[in-house]
């Protein structure tokens, strides 16, 4: 890696008062020596991130016009080094963002703008996974009829009903779908699934009428290539799974070896998601280190038996290139995820170290590690995958960097008895450091806190990494002979238990935490905080947990909003007094969940016409229409066209499912139908000084995957100018 440091620049003790924050601050710069190179991959990170702020979207080929000065005024500063190290760090920010627009460029796919349906679907299948009902496909589509060559999505992806014969990765098919846009933003800033999926290459959503109909088999078709082929191998392997396990059993399984969770019940997910197992079920550092491990102590003993062969032969070298083969092969049939790619990286450069007897797991490998996952895919960095993956994996290597050899002669000195219990504080260390340093992006992303994961982590962990996981490497050696039941079975004793552990202590009063919105500006604030304490060695490192305490101090300056219109008016929403949710019937599966995912509430069912919550602000007196109270202003909720039209004197605002007409857009803030079509969910916020309105898409911008829809009207005058 480059080189980047500021030099004192000649400023020295004897400089000016006014000088000497700069020269004290170039001093414990240049005292980091090579961890400045560590703050590459953050440098770059900033870049992909600034690309994701902006509301507009700027010209292909900005980034790279900004890249290519920059590194030729890096070159040209080569002996000025304070320069230099500002030239190298903005030329890595610009890189960031060139290489997320080419990512856009190649990754993007037009967004469906409304619903179609029924209509035929035919095209290949790219993906499939099985669901506790039906089946979910990622489909390559045909042109789809009605839509303009510049609209067709690229892919879709389709909840289906199961058919006598078994879909595979490749098969041509034709079903009959109702289609639908990607699910909007639910509140401002929230989780944005248009964005996921736009990156993913998928345009729609939807649900087929019956099965699906096989045109073509995978035999039958060519062209698809390895991908498909290695889709092809995960269906198959998840299949053999699923036959010895079946349930949620067989569901872990396939997890943590093929990446394929979908038979699992949602209450089994839940469970392992309320007692901090989740990431046993996501193929990570652990997953391949283990695996990694076993396989090279397993073939290095081995060998070691033939005398010949360990005579002769590096059998040390030997294993560590086996090893990287497996790892590899884990990788492809696991779905190459984030935090996969993250540990292959990192593992792969600790076992080829070993080719040249180097061998040194330090925070330059996970510098490493993340630049490669950013250059690949540079949208994971805003996904909780990669917050998550590299929370952990920087917390826990900057503590066993600077308390390792404390923790290894605490924990494994003494008698065996003092080791058996050193094991289980060592995974108990390792789990809570993991935790604080993931915690911040599950309370963002999740918005709750578990409590008692140390607790089930120090008896899971032990049992995936001594028995479920070796079990399954052998599952994985048996299946070329059609043996994997003897291995499988075995591995579903420790799965068994597992799902107990993590079922009990999710049971546990007290256990989950429901936190406030952590906003987006204290998400940065603790990852900048969590990067300056963990990246630098200096005494200035303790300058992270003041940020860090700075961004978690933000959730005290939000609060969920009062109302919520979305879904094209289909969901309405009101806050209680005790933080829960009064949803209007009409409000879909799918907005309810969401909302329920972005509030930590529980839904409440809306009132009948002359009902209201004896204690609780709304009160539905009127054919069609609410009133809804708080902080001595009133809001009218208008739920058909029965109940308009509302006076505009007598509420401070207005909520309507249908259109509300523009009478009182002028005295009062209105929110209807229309405005949740074009600008996306919208919320209001009420206090004692007012009524305050922001839209989803307004905060979003105008961005390849926002939906601005156009009316009819604006359509025809595009067209017709005239």
């Amino acid at each position: 890696m480059a080189e980047v440091a500021v030099a004192g620049g000649g400023i020295g003790a004897s400089a000016p008062r006014r000088l000497r924050p700069i020269a004290a601050f170039a001093a414990a710069l240049a005292a980091e020596d090579d961890r400045r190179a560590l703050w590459l991959p953050v440098f770059f990170g900033t870049g992909i991130a600034l690309y994701f702020t902006l509301t507009f979207e700027p010209p292909i080929w900005a980034g790279l016009a900004a890249t290519v000065p920059l590194v030729l005024a890096a070159a040209a500063l080569r002996g000025h080094s304070g320069w230099r190290a500002v030239a190298i760090a903005l030329a890595f920010v610009a890189a960031g963002f060139a290489v997320m627009q080419e990512a856009r460029f190649t990754q993007g796919a037009p967004m469906l703008q409304r619903r179609m349906g029924p209509v035929p679907v035919t095209g290949r299948v790219a993906d499939i996974d099985e669901l506790d009902r039906g089946w979910r496909i990622i489909i390559t589509p045909d042109p789809l009829p009605g839509l303009a060559t510049d609209e067709q999505p690229k892919r879709l992806r389709l909840h289906i009903a199961p058919a006598s014969d078994r879909l595979r990765p490749g098969d041509r098919v034709s079903l009959k779908a109702m289609l639908y846009p990607v699910p909007a933003q639910i509140l401002p800033y929230g989780r944005d699934m248009q964005r996921e999926l736009y990156f993913a290459g998928i345009g729609g959503v939807g649900y087929s009428y019956g099965a699906a109909r096989r045109l073509a088999s995978a035999e039958d078709e060519t062209g698809g290539g390895w991908r498909e082929w290695v889709m092809q191998l995960r269906a198959e392997m998840t299949d053999r799974i699923h036959a010895v396990l079946p349930g949620a059993t067989g569901g872990v399984a396939g997890a943590v070896i093929t990446g394929k969770r979908g038979t699992m019940p949602e209450e089994v997910k839940q469970a392992f998601r309320d007692s901090g197992l989740s990431h046993l079920l996501a193929i990570a550092g652990m997953h391949l280190g283990l695996v990694g491990g076993f396989v090279f102590f397993s073939l290095r003993g081995g060998l070691a038996l033939i005398p010949w062969l360990a005579l002769r032969y590096p059998i040390k070298k030997i294993a560590a290139v086996a090893t990287l083969a497996v790892l590899f092969c884990y990788l492809i049939i696991s779905g190459s995820a984030v935090p996969t790619e993250r540990a292959f990286v990192m593992n792969g450069i600790v076992f080829a170290a070993i080719l040249i007897d180097r061998l040194r797991l330090s925070m330059r490998i996970c510098a490493l590690a993340a630049m490669v996952v950013l250059v690949i895919d540079p949208a994971s960095l805003v996904g909780v995958s990669f917050q998550m993956s590299f929370g952990a994996v920087v917390a826990l290597i900057a503590v066993y960097e600077t308390w390792g050899s404390r923790l290894a002669h605490f924990f494994h000195s003494g008698s065996f008895l003092h080791q058996i219990l050193g094991y289980c504080g060592a995974v108990a260390v390792t789990t809570v450091v993991a935790t604080v340093g993931t915690e911040p992006f599950a309370i963002y992303h999740f918005h709750h806190l578990v409590l008692y994961s140390p607790l089930a982590n120090v008896i899971a962990v032990p049992i995936s990494a001594m028995w479920t996981l070796p079990w399954g490497v052998i599952a994985c050696l048996l299946m070329p002979f059609g043996l994997e039941h003897l291995a499988l079975i075995p591995m579903g004793w420790g799965i068994d238990v597992t799902i107990v552990v993590a079922q009990w202590v999710a049971a546990l009063p007290g256990n989950v935490w429901k936190m406030p919105k952590l906003p987006t500006s204290g998400a940065i604030l603790i990852g900048l905080g969590g990067c300056w304490l963990c990246l630098w060695q200096g005494r200035w490192r303790w300058w992270g947990p003041p940020m860090i305490v700075m961004g978690l101090a933000t959730m005290l300056l939000t609060r969920p909003p009062d109302i919520v219109l979305g879904d094209l008016g289909r969901l309405l929403a009101v806050r209680a007094p005790d933080g829960d949710y009064y949803v209007a019937p009409t409000a879909e599966k799918i907005s309810r969940s969401f909302l329920t995912t972005e509030t930590g509430a529980h839904l409440l069912p809306w009132p009948e016409k002359g009902q209201s919550d004896a204690d609780g602000p709304l009160e539905c007196s009127a054919e069609g229409r609410c009133t809804y109270s708080a902080y001595g202003r009133r809001i009218a909720l208008v739920t058909n066209d029965s109940g308009l039209p509302v006076p505009c004197y007598t509420v401070d605002a207005i909520v309507a499912q249908v259109a509300a007409g523009f009478g009182c857009k002028s005295q009062i803030p209105v929110a209807d139908r229309i405005d949740s079509w074009r600008q996306g969910s919208i919320a209001l916020w009420i206090g004692a000084d007012g009524v305050a309105v922001e839209s989803a898409n307004a905060s979003r911008g105008g961005r390849p995957w926002v939906p601005h829809p156009v009316s009819r009207r604006e359509r025809e005058r595009a067209a017709d100018p005239r």
